[in-house]
This record gives structure tokens, C-alpha cells and sequence, in this order.
């Protein structure tokens, strides 16, 4: 689930956070980091762009943070969907 921190920051909760999985051109990048493989998704809710930080632990997605994309996050999204 998503934290109260990204609830009241970016004014988003987790279900409609995952209307994101619904974006046919949906982005799935592999971002490393030291302890585990995240990915970085970058999709459209209600027209707007948003990027979320996910992770697989066994059969689940666990959803670390969703938030607004950034500039370049947006044009990665957008040269990907052409």
C-alpha cells in the first residue's frame, strides 16, 4: 500500500494508483539498486503522467512510492510510445 506520505504529498492513494497497470503504452524500466531490483513505471491516469517505484517479492507487486513524472520521465514515456 501506498504511504500516507505519498497520499497527502501527491494526492494520489493506491486505488487509483493502479488504474496506472490499465495504460496500454504503460513503461516498465529496471532501475538497480543495492539491496533489490525495483522498476520504474511510467504510465497516464486521467491524462496526466505519473511514475511509480515497484518490486516483486515472490507472486506480489509490492508498490513503493507513486508520484507525478518528471520532465524526463514524461519525454522517456513519450519517445517509448511512438
Amino acid at each position: 500500500m501506498l504511504s500516507r506520505h505519498d497520499r497527502e504529498r501527491y494526492g494520489i492513494d493506491f486505488d487509483p494508483a493502479q488504474a496506472l497497470w490499465d495504460d496500454p503504452e504503460l513503461l516498465e524500466v529496471p532501475v538497480r539498486t543495492m539491496d533489490e531490483l525495483r522498476y520504474l513505471l511510467i504510465g497516464r491516469i486521467g491524462g496526466r503522467h505519473w511514475s511509480a517505484v515497484i518490486t516483486h517479492r515472490g507472486e506480489r507487486i509490492r508498490s513503493i512510492s507513486v508520484r507525478r513524472s518528471r520532465k524526463e520521465e514524461v519525454t522517456l514515456y513519450e519517445n517509448e510510445s511512438i
